[in-house]
């Protein structure tokens, strides 16, 4: 399976500061309840953009909703109307909320969403009238341009980080909050390890419906400890030793998911096997309930990883195994920061291999200090270990704000707002046809590769800020944008 997107950072719903845990176990029904609706900008029609189910909307909802308040989650997959037929905007809300997964497909031939986000909140903002609801921004994709995007969407106040603790807060005094133009830092959510996550039946009927369907479950809220240049994750997630779902509530989520008739789940956890205790459990979890037709899959770093696990993983119905080394050249995975090296992924490979465990290898070429050589030594070891299907093959490395890569080129968030990439060679393209054996390069693939050529040609080169202290001035390229924004 191949694929040409940018880079790997799956983005999930972590907070960045660490306040007290505060679990809300009953309403004050001396309290005044909050009218809310929660919007999934994820779910419009987009160029590029595949609709994933809402996981962390409905975390904030299911807060809400046991504090008492009264909520309504718009969602487009599950009512298409919604998209034109507006009324629901004129009901007598509070706040509406509106969550930002992603800012774009992470794929040079895709554009940005953000023109969609900007429409269609004035959209709902015009159809709300004068009732004038405090609208309220979110999610893993805001949080990342938190400071560019309030002001360009208007919204009143914004949720950097998890948003249960921070929306209750809103909605019990939304006045306090209008106008007041500020992010506001989420944190941890005590009601994450004391409640199962109970979805409701139409939703997950309407995304059931897909033949790909998946759900997204977490399984733990962590720090990630990779310091991998491209990634937000640590940014975004903050200073938090783990919160770990019990393994009792996590069996009542994956029961009711099957229940709905969707059979295949993705662990949102940064990266599954981080600590091996907890992800033995899991998968302990998993296979003990039995559960016909589930299939999950993760993202898994080559270590630690060891026979134990790999032994829980058969017959646990675990879909493939992902890992995501993103080289297989040593000088490369230095470079972006990777923790193990292209011995750890070969013991890897050979573990699974002894089992029969399906395997999906993720590799970005156009990283730091890529060229032609380190492109064929990718190659020739990807082609070594790797069966036909085993290979997703990715170009380029979306920049996000807060990484190293951000930090060498010297770019300020709002220039990253539109696609931006990190500087490689104009021949990388024709580096990957002539060097990856064929056998990866399907006809599809050889489409997407040529299309991001395209695309590429009518990017623009983007300069650092004056003083930038990064080592931009060394690179060959600078990175590559697709438009500009006013912001």
């Amino acid at each position: 399976m191949i694929n040409l997107v940018i880079g790997r950072c799956r983005l999930s719903i972590l907070g960045r500061h660490r306040p007290p845990v505060i679990i809300r176990e009953t309403p004050d029904l001396g309290a005044v309840m909050a009218r809310v609706a929660l919007v999934n900008l994820a779910s419009l029609e987009m160029p590029g953009n595949e609709p994933i189910f809402p996981i962390g909307l409905r975390c904030v909802q299911d807060a809400l909703d046991r504090a008492g308040h009264h909520t309504q989650l718009i969602d487009l997959v599950e009512d298409p109307q919604a998209h034109d037929d507006l009324s629901w905007a004129a009901q007598p809300w509070d706040v509406i909320g509106f969550t930002i997964r992603n800012i774009d497909p992470l794929d040079l031939a895709c554009d940005n969403h953000v023109e969609h986000y900007v429409e269609f909140v004035n959209r709902v903002r015009a159809a709300a009238g004068s009732r004038c609801p405090l609208f309220v921004g979110g999610g893993p994709g805001y949080s990342l341009f938190a400071d560019v995007l309030l002001p360009l969407l208007g919204f009143d106040v914004g949720v950097v980080g998890p948003g249960e603790n921070m929306m209750l807060d809103i909605v019990a005094s939304p006045e306090a909050y209008r106008g007041t133009g500020r992010n506001l830092g989420g944190g941890r959510y005590g009601g994450f390890t004391a409640e199962a996550l109970r979805h409701p039946p139409s939703l997950l009927a309407a995304y059931a419906r897909s033949p790909t369907a998946m759900i997204g479950v977490e399984a733990k809220r962590k720090t990630c400890y990779q310091g991998c240049s491209y990634c937000p994750y640590a940014h975004i997630s903050g200073e938090n030793k783990g919160e770990l779902k019990p393994r009792e509530l996590l069996a009542e989520e994956l029961r009711a998911i099957h229940a709905a008739g969707i059979r295949r789940v993705f662990f949102t956890d940064s990266i599954f096997n981080s600590e091996l205790r907890p992800a033995k459990e899991v998968v302990r979890t998993i296979a003990g309930l039995a559960l016909p037709g589930l299939t999950w899959c993760a993202y898994f770093t080559p270590k630690p990883f060891d026979d134990e696990l790999a032994e829980l993983l058969v017959g646990s119905g675990v879909d493939y195994v992902l890992v995501s080394p993103d080289s297989l050249d040593d000088g490369v995975m230095r470079a972006l920061g990777k923790s193990f090296r292209s011995r750890h992924v070969d013991r890897f490979v050979e573990r699974c291999r002894q089992r029969d465990l399906p395997l999906r290898v993720n590799v970005v070429f156009g990283g730091p200090g890529e060229t032609r050589e380190t492109v064929r030594a990718t190659a020739r070891c990807a082609d070594a270990m790797l069966s036909d299907d085993e290979l997703v093959m990715n170009l380029g490395y979306r920049v996000l704000p807060s990484t190293a890569m951000a930090r060498q080129l010297g770019l300020a968030d709002s220039d990253l707002l539109s696609p931006t990439f990190y500087p490689f060679d104009p021949e990388l393209f024709s580096w990957v046809i002539e060097e990856v054996d064929q056998r990866f390069v399907p006809t599809k693939m050889m489409f997407n590769i040529l299309a991001g050529r395209v695309a590429s040609r009518k990017m623009f080169p983007l300069r650092p800020q004056p003083g930038a202290a990064g080592q931009v001035m060394s690179l060959p390229y600078l990175p590559l944008t697709r438009q500009r924004w006013a912001t």
